[in-house]
């Protein structure tokens, strides 16, 4: 009980700086869409919006919006999401629904980000819960406390968008379904066949990469049966009820949470949205299928969720404009994800991960050396490192370089592991009190990190980088910028008494809601010199432009080269750049 009070208090912590360090963000990029989707979704039961993410998450932030009476206006052709004719809208509706019809901006994004936390609170439980089944209480709370005070984590916890819900599908997924091979008896009517099926169909309305997961669970029926001694007839009995679990996920929990959403989307916008998205689909004998299931009654659900799918290698394909030390590349470079992993994790964590894995080896070095016996022994483990493996080397050969968050997938299952071998090595170890104290200061620093870093979480970057303030040297996008702190720019601007402002922002949120019409729009071809911002500005100026932005010019066009002699006032959130220009 006590074991649990503690793993309680280390994720309602964790819960409450989430919450906190969030609750003056303006909307990221990709809760814009996000949002305006999931109040779609649960008001006109329509997937017209977003349909490259499945809408559990988006679900969520939709219901939460619902007690506010929100003003339906955008629901409009009003705007320029010309409601219902759009194909994929998003963005327009988006903005449209949050800023332009007026809501009250601030209260919704806020209430929207709230129920995001429910996927981080599934995760860590699970992870406490999984990790002191395998190797203790002591590295139970190891684990959940590794997990849930990773700067990296808490950033992406309370934010409306698919990462930490994926991890949740993720984890639950994988521990369900090793729950369900340590007991097969009863067949179908086995509960914990059903438990795993129905976690998996919820880990698939997540995010599309949960996909992934099927041909690795089908691996790792087989893995399993090889390790308990079975032949090609078990390894193949056992790769079949994989696929049966699979299966039913999809007909049970797939299928028809897909389809409440089809209720007002009729199957002839559907067939009309999915051929035009896929239009430019290379491989078109995945597409035209797709296209073609999209207007019959029984196929719809599940077309729709393949077009997500294949949205999703199809924005692989296409790649995406990427800043990385330095230099900006239209495609993507294998480094980044481990670069970035390196900056962007803290050294103490870090640090244990060394161990831990230097652990690893030695505690491999047991009299049991036959490879059956230890995958046997150690299937949940296998499980995994599988998934970790699985996901690191398709990160890393993927086209898309948009940011650190894209591993945050495998951050649970890397906390199970990390805490399980320390735990295992200090069982082996003489020097128990000095192991003890070692792994304690250690934490007590990762804490430290993260109290420090208090609220810019989704800037952190650890001493190798130079702290917060110097990642945005090496990397930019979500690692850094993500357009959380158009807010605090605008209460910096009131509390400054500042009449005029121009602005480079990365992001969606509106710059007038905040700013109103202290906002002059700015890029970095309308001032390419100091003189041509003083032509507007005869009597000099305030300048803000996001890191984004500004590095990316740095790297390319060099038109914001000139400020580079002027240093910088104010720093908003690490993220934004605020420079005064005097005549």
């Amino acid at each position: 009980m006590k074991i649990k009070l503690t793993a309680f208090l280390i994720i309602a912590s964790a819960t409450i700086l989430a919450i906190t360090s969030g609750w003056n963000d303006s909307p990221v990029v990709d809760e814009i869409p996000h949002i305006g989707a999931g109040y779609s979704y649960v008001v006109q039961h329509s997937y017209q919006f977003n349909p490259e993410h499945p809408p559990l998450a988006k679900d969520l932030a939709g219901l939460a919006l619902l007690p506010f009476n929100l003003n339906q206006s955008a629901f409009s052709q009003k705007y320029p999401t010309n409601w219902p004719t759009d194909v994929n809208g998003q963005w327009n509706f988006g903005r449209a629904l949050i800023f332009q019809t007026g809501n009250d901006a601030i209260t919704l994004v806020r209430a929207a980000k709230l129920p995001m936390l429910l996927f981080f609170i599934i995760s860590a439980w699970i992870i406490f819960v999984w990790t002191k089944k395998l190797f203790g209480d002591k590295a139970a709370l190891l684990a959940i406390f590794l997990f849930s005070f990773t700067p990296t984590v808490i950033a992406h916890s309370r934010l409306v968008t698919t990462d930490i819900a994926l991890l949740a599908g993720i984890i639950a997924t994988l521990y369900f379904f090793e729950r369900y091979f340590e007991n097969q008896s009863a067949g179908w009517r086995n509960k914990n066949f059903w438990l795993a099926a129905i976690v998996f169909g919820l880990g698939q309305l997540t995010k599309f990469s949960a996909f992934l997961l099927i041909p690795l669970l089908v691996f790792l029926a087989v893995i399993w049966a090889y390790a308990n001694q079975h032949k090609l007839s078990g390894m193949i009995s056992m790769a079949w009820k994989a696929v049966l679990i699979i299966i039913v996920g999809f007909a049970f929990i797939v299928g028809p949470i897909f389809q409440l959403h089809l209720l007002n989307y009729s199957g002839e916008k559907q067939k009309a949205d999915a051929a035009v998205i896929l239009g430019s689909y290379g491989n078109r004998l995945f597409a035209d299928p797709v296209i073609w299931a999209s207007d019959k009654p029984l196929l719809r659900p599940f077309a729709q969720y393949s077009l997500g799918v294949l949205m999703i290698f199809q924005r692989n394909v296409g790649g995406n404009q990427t800043y990385f030390l330095g230099n900006v590349y239209q495609t993507a470079v294998k480094s980044y994800f481990p670069v970035i992993y390196a900056l962007k994790e803290p050294i103490p964590f870090l640090i244990l991960f060394i161990i831990a894995t230097i652990a690893f080896f030695i505690n491999a070095r047991t009299k049991e050396r036959r490879l059956k016996n230890w995958l046997r022994i150690h299937f949940a483990e296998t499980a995994i490192f599988s998934w970790a493996l699985f996901y690191w080397i398709i990160s890393i050969n993927a086209n898309l370089n948009i940011g650190i968050r894209h591993l945050i997938p495998v951050y649970g299952g890397t906390a199970i592991l990390v805490a399980g071998q320390l735990s295992v090595l200090y069982e082996r170890v003489k020097a128990k009190r000095v192991y003890l104290v070692f792994v304690s200061t250690l934490c007590a620093w990762l804490l430290a990190e993260t109290i420090i870093i208090f609220p810019y979480y989704l800037t952190y970057f650890n001493q190798i980088a130079g702290g917060p303030t110097g990642g945005y040297r090496y990397v930019v996008d979500s690692n850094l910028d993500w357009g959380q702190d158009l807010k605090r720019l605008a209460d910096w601007v009131d509390r400054n008494d500042i009449k005029k402002i121009s602005l480079d922002y990365f992001g969606w949120a509106d710059q007038s809601y905040y700013l109103g019409n202290k906002f002059y729009w700015m890029t970095s071809e309308k001032y390419k010199t100091k003189d041509q911002f003083m032509s507007d500005n005869p009597t000099g100026g305030y300048i803000a432009v996001s890191a984004t932005f500004y590095q990316q010019s740095l790297a390319t066009d060099k038109n914001y080269g000139w400020l580079t002699n002027y240093q910088p006032i104010k720093v908003i959130g690490n993220s934004i750049f605020v420079w005064k220009i005097n005549p």
